[in-house]
């Protein structure tokens, strides 16, 4: 009588692969979370830097950060400037994670731009990332003199990384 030999895995051997594809999950998912937070805090600091640089070219146009024509700027009248609607939110293309807001203040003559998460903005309309939050950053800022500020963290991990 001929033994044929049996093929296949061990309950032992199978449990081994999980725990090791468990472990190696346990290590990746976290990591890749906090890579997606920070490619969407560069999005939203890419998105405040080209706000400013907008308002920036307008200052040197026409003398004012809020008003359109250099008439308008010197005598405070006419209509306020209309933001471009890329550059209210961030990313500027795809699904939404920061609603950008511009503060124009000081007749003209200062501004802070915000990128605030939307989970925490409430204004975020239908089809952004409603849940989307930075707890390591929370709200970055940028001023006309480029003072850079969040809400948490430090400047160092929330603007140079």
């Amino acid at each position: 009588m001929k033994v044929v030999a049996q093929r296949g895995f061990t309950l032992v051997e199978v449990m081994i692969v999980v725990a090791v594809a468990a472990i190696i999950a346990m290590i990746a998912v976290p990591s890749y979370q906090e890579y997606v937070i920070r490619s969407k805090r560069a999005a939203a600091r890419q998105v405040l830097m080209e706000g400013a640089q907008w308002l920036e070219r307008n200052y040197t146009a026409h003398g004012c950060y809020d008003k359109a024509t250099t008439p308008d700027c010197i005598g405070r009248t006419g209509s306020d400037i209309v933001p471009p609607a890329p550059l209210l939110r961030a990313p500027s293309e795809g699904r939404m994670s920061y609603s950008v807001t511009w503060s124009l203040t000081n007749s003209g003559q200062a501004f802070t731009l915000t990128a605030t998460p939307c989970a925490t903005a409430g204004n975020c309309p239908a089809g952004a990332d409603v849940t989307f939050n930075d707890p390591a950053c929370g709200v970055l800022s940028l001023t006309q003199t480029g003072a850079r500020s969040s809400t948490a963290g430090n400047l160092a991990t929330c603007w140079q990384r």
